[in-house]
């Protein structure tokens, strides 16, 4: 049975996204990999699907964490040890990117993501997660 929770990570898509991140202990091998999804989930047209959300979100959540690490829950703190990968700052055009996705997965149209929370009731939980971590970004 699948993972399926409101927070960023309590889902299958978004777990096995931090599974790539294992065999990528520099900048230079994070920056690509959280690039792709942003871009994944900001170029999903006219629907953004719900795993390219979950994992949109996720990768949102890391660039956000990598300068406040201690959002990470314990599970995905150890999981993804060390988080950050590098005392080197993330190119600031990622944080503009997470905005974007964040700013994308609050709206409900053109959002499977969004439309799953709300057949489940849980619209509210899901917002709140996304401003959670939108609140840290400019």
């Amino acid at each position: 049975m699948g993972a399926w929770d409101v927070s960023v990570f309590g889902n299958d898509d978004a777990a096995d996204f931090l599974f790539e991140f294992d065999d990528a202990p520099t900048l230079a091998e994070v920056v690509p990999t959280l690039e792709d999804a942003l871009d994944t989930a900001l170029e999903a047209t006219p629907e953004l699907d719900a795993m390219d959300g979950a994992v949109g979100m996720a990768a949102a959540a890391l660039v956000v964490s990598w300068d406040n690490p201690t959002m990470l829950g314990s599970e995905e703190g150890e999981s993804l040890a060390p988080w950050p990968r590098s005392p080197e700052l993330l190119p600031p055009h990622l944080a503009t990117k997470a905005a974007q996705v964040l700013d994308r997965l609050h709206q409900a149209d053109g959002n499977e993501l969004a439309e799953l929370w709300e057949e489940a009731g849980r619209t509210t939980d899901y917002q709140a997660e996304l401003t959670r971590w939108r609140s840290r970004l400019p």
